[in-house]
């Protein structure tokens, strides 16, 4: 493996800023251009005189600003950030369970890091300079420094050969060193200016670049503190805060002097033949702090370009279309303006021996009294002349960048498909930066979550992932590279894709809802852009999210229990589909003999209620049909002392009759019967009325030890 030393060092970054310092200064130029510093030097204040006093002289010139860079860098960072506002891990191959299961855990992880790291406000931020500026790149690193304190390191003494002996109580227990505290350690997300992320100077592209180089200044007092125990490195730093840098300052607009910051080099060399795990050096102008190979192989530099060209590897920004027409707009209004002060107000020009005096004043009316010739009136100038050709140098301005429809009448059409017509062909501009900042994004997460892997502690999983996921810690671990598990979807959500969406569930629902069953009702209801709480609508989907858990528990390894109240229809359908899915024969015998169990509960368990059902049925009389008379009189309870006809339904007779039928009585037989039998018989039938009848004993519960 070879390594450098600092002079080679030294060279290889002296290069690599040579070949990119005129891009350096236009990419600087371009932070001032957006913030409106378009003329950053500050001129005397007696140009703040000019507009009170309206005079200027010929040697001063007023410079006005109308910032339409700023507008046009808002709108691209709007439109790209609407459609790409975040990514989430999701399933390779979504029918298979274990690439469901590994995307869970990582977007569960994900998740996590978004929230504690506030990464949807960072990533406006890079969308932000990634039209400003034309390019960002984001360093994505483990601090071991950052995060919760969990205790102290053990305090050590020093004896005269410098020797180190750890120390302990008279309970034989490590003295903690309070100025040494451990911390659990997080994740830094440094965003590398492009102005300072410099390259090899023969690459064609900055992803193929063999390494890259971050320079950035760190406080000395710093950087003595992090290194004060090593004595030959605290001296090169030393050496190096003799030196006067010259830094540039957006806030001011300027390039200032300083002198207590030093000037730190990080190269970082990508996996290669040479660096099989890469290498990184960490350096000043006079010494290596660090190197050595990166952590896990892991480069860890994403970078994105906003317009990139063949003759370069280095992108431009959206700013260098837009610059020269706002040069032009910027100079067309300062004339104006100063025209507007040198002849704004009219004038009165009369011949010389001429006077002018107040004349006689009548209510509403001024008069002047001229001695001599009639004076002329000189109408002031608005600078008018120049307004038509302000607003062409901004419409070409727009139409340069794309975006003339800013100056299109707005349409009275109402239609949705029109609207949603309109606004798609108009955003297609935004299009091919969307999908390069969201794979900018792609990057970002396959990164933190590859760095995760290996340094989030137990603690900080559980947390992320819940403690009814904890024994699933070794296996987000040792979870494939996602490239070829688990592949990350870009999520949209701007106005006009959830109206689309919204239109589409609607006809959906419209034409098909009624043949589709409660459940895919509500995946649909819950799908819908504009339904934000998805628990209004639960009932729909308690079935389908049961089965999705038991089988996911199945896949682990364990043994679901059946309820009760499961839907043995529904489970039977879900459980008979993962069986034919050409996955499952991949699966361990145990696991497919756990899935065969399980279907067989739940079919015996259908069977059971079925029968239960048809028990209960036995015993309904039906009671349909037209009210037919028997000759059967009843006492009246309308009518104390008196009696009336039974008047029974049809349905109830027939049903009488089929019941005596296949007990073997025929109605005729019944006839030939004496009415002591008969009388006999219905005291009988009345007594079994009477009792409660035994229900059938359910089939046992499958548990655990069933299987």
């Amino acid at each position: 493996m070879k390594k450098l030393d600092i002079g080679k060092l030294n060279r290889l970054y002296q290069d690599s800023e040579r070949v990119d310092k005129s891009d350096f200064a236009e990419k600087r130029s371009n932070v001032l251009l957006c913030a409106g510093d378009h003329y950053n030097k500050q001129g005397s204040k007696r140009f703040s005189t000019v507009r009170t006093q309206g005079k200027n002289s010929s040697s001063k010139k007023l410079r006005l600003v109308k910032n339409h860079v700023y507008r046009v860098v808002k709108t691209y960072t709007n439109s790209i950030v609407s459609k790409v506002p975040g990514v989430t891990p999701t399933p390779k191959n979504e029918g298979e369970m274990q690439d469901r299961k590994d995307a869970e855990l990582n977007k569960a992880v994900w998740q996590d890091l978004k929230d504690r790291h506030k990464l949807t406000a960072k990533f406006s931020k890079y969308a932000q300079e990634f039209v400003e500026i034309g390019e960002v790149a984001v360093k994505v690193t483990w601090n071991p420094s950052k995060g919760e304190i969990v205790g102290y390191a053990q305090k050590v003494e020093v004896d005269e050969k410098g020797n180190e002996y750890p120390l302990f109580d008279e309970m034989d227990q490590p003295i903690a060193d309070k100025d040494d505290p451990v911390f659990s350690g997080d994740f830094d997300f440094d965003t590398i200016h492009a102005f300072n992320l410099l390259r090899c100077p023969t690459t064609e592209d900055m992803r193929d670049s063999p390494y890259l180089i971050n320079r950035k200044m760190v406080d000395k007092g710093l950087l003595a503190k992090t290194y004060s125990q090593d004595e030959e490195k605290l001296k090169s730093i030393g050496e190096s805060s003799k030196s006067t840098f010259v830094v540039f300052d957006s806030d001011k607009g300027e390039y200032t002097k300083t002198k207590d910051k030093i000037l730190v080099k990080e190269f970082y060399y990508r996996p290669c033949h040479e660096y099989p795990r890469g290498y990184f050096y960490i350096a000043t102008e006079d010494a290596i702090l660090e190197q050595g190979e990166l952590p896990y192989g892991i480069f860890p530099i994403v970078w994105v370009g906003f317009d990139e060209f063949a003759t370069t590897p280095r992108a431009k920004s959206i700013i260098k279309v837009a610059r020269p027409y706002q040069a032009e707009i910027n100079r067309a209004a300062s004339q104006e303006a100063t025209h507007q002060i040198t002849l704004g107000d009219d004038k009165i020009i009369y011949q010389s021996g001429s006077s002018l005096e107040q004349g006689s004043l009548l209510p509403g009316v001024r008069g002047i009294s001229v001695n001599g010739a009639a004076p002329t009136i000189l109408p002031g100038r608005t600078g008018s002349q120049y307004t038509e050709y302000i607003e062409n140098q901004k419409r070409e301005l727009y139409q340069a960048v794309m975006l003339d429809e800013i100056f299109a009448e707005k349409s009275v059409n109402q239609d949705p498909y029109a609207l949603l017509f309109s606004s798609m062909k108009q955003k297609s501009v935004f299009q091919p930066y969307a999908e390069k900042f969201q794979n900018f994004l792609i990057e970002i997460c396959e990164l933190t979550l590859q760095l995760a892997k290996h340094y989030l502690p137990d603690t900080a999983l559980i947390a992320a992932i819940g403690r009814n996921e904890a024994i699933n810690i070794e296996e987000f671990r040792k979870t494939t590279k996602l490239c070829y598990q688990v592949t990350i979807e870009a999520t949209s959500e701007d106005a006009e894709t959830l109206m689309g969406k919204q239109i589409t569930y609607r006809e959906i629902m419209q034409y098909v809802g009624k043949q589709l069953d409660p459940s895919s009702i509500g995946k649909m209801i819950n799908n819908m852009p504009f339904v934000n709480n998805e628990d209004s609508f639960s009932e729909l989907t308690i079935d389908d999210d049961n089965v999705t858990n038991d089988m996911l528990l199945i896949e682990r390894g364990g043994v679901p229990k059946i309820s009760e109240h499961d839907n043995n229809k529904f489970y039977i359908k879900k459980l008979t589909h993962r069986m034919k899915q050409p996955d499952f024969d991949m699966l361990s015998p145990e696991i497919k003999n756990i899935y065969t169990q399980f279907l067989t509960a739940h079919q015996q368990d259908e069977v059971r209620k079925q029968q239960q059902i048809l028990a209960s049925k036995d015993k309904m009389i039906p009671t349909g049909g037209a009210l037919v008379t028997c000759q059967l009189r009843v006492p009246d309870p309308e009518k104390p002392g008196s009696s009336k006809q039974v008047r029974i339904p049809y349905e109830s007779i027939m049903d009488l009759v089929r019941k005596l039928e296949s007990q073997g009585k025929s109605l005729s037989e019944l006839e030939n019967i004496n009415q002591g039998a008969l009388a006999q018989m219905a005291q009988q039938m009345g007594e079994m009325g009477n009792q409660q009848p035994q229900e059938s004993q359910p089939m046992p519960m499958p548990t655990q030890n069933n299987f």
